[in-house]
């Protein structure tokens, strides 16, 4: 049987999805080849269908396509976490400082009922389930904000911040500690959109993203001194 459904989504769109969540979930590690022909026969679609799902992750800079090659998962920089968070930063802030500005009850309750799954997944120790969670968390946050072209902008960013989610909470060498300091972190970001503290909020963001960045940059320097 097909993983695709043929009644859902367009299958490029399907397609696309498949792979983009196994490479932000690392099932496809930095410099795994993907190969067409298995993808093919997995998902039960056309070439040209796969071949237009990996060209979209390519333009997300979540694949390289090399001549002679092929399709390859995307080796992550210090340089390009550096940037990436950066831009997450300023892009999270604004968001967040949005969102309590146009704050809705609608926005409010599925943020609460997102947090309470948010601590649970935590409990559980289980790491995709606090990468879904933490996901979800930030897109309530995106699209309440009520911006169209600031929405498009991290969805732009969005695959390749979740990558570094991912890697962040999978990695055998991952700081044991990090993750209570973004539950704290977490924690203390809902409570300051609850009380409509923009400044608070947005200083919350700026000490998680830090605290990210330099676990990633940690992990690349281990991940150099192991090849």
């Amino acid at each position: 049987m097909p993983v695709i459904a043929r009644d859902a989504a367009p299958l490029r769109a399907q397609a696309h999805l498949f792979l983009h969540e196994k490479i932000i979930r690392g099932d496809y590690r930095p410099s795994a080849r993907i190969k067409e022909r298995e993808l093919i026969e997995k998902l039960g679609v056309s070439g040209t269908t796969t071949r237009e799902a990996i060209r979209q992750l390519e333009n997300e800079r979540l694949i390289t396509v090399e001549p002679q090659v092929g399709p390859t998962v995307r080796i992550m920089s210090a340089t390009e976490a550096n940037e990436i968070c950066l831009i997450r930063a300023t892009l999270e802030k604004l968001a967040v400082s949005l969102f309590i500005k146009n704050q809705s009850s609608a926005g409010l309750k599925q943020l609460q009922n997102t947090f309470n799954k948010l601590i649970t997944s935590f409990g559980g120790q289980k790491p995709g389930a606090i990468i879904k969670q933490k996901n979800k968390f930030f897109k309530i946050i995106y699209y309440y904000a009520g911006n169209q072209v600031l929405s498009c902008l991290i969805d732009s960013l969005i695959g390749q911040s979740w990558r570094w989610r991912s890697i962040g909470l999978n990695h055998p060498n991952r700081d044991p500690k990090r993750q209570q300091r973004s539950l704290d972190n977490l924690s203390h970001l809902y409570e300051a959109i609850l009380v409509k503290d923009v400044p608070r909020a947005q200083k919350i963001i700026d000490i998680e993203v830090q605290d990210a960045q330099n676990e990633i940059l940690r992990l690349i320097k281990v991940d150099a001194g192991e090849q």
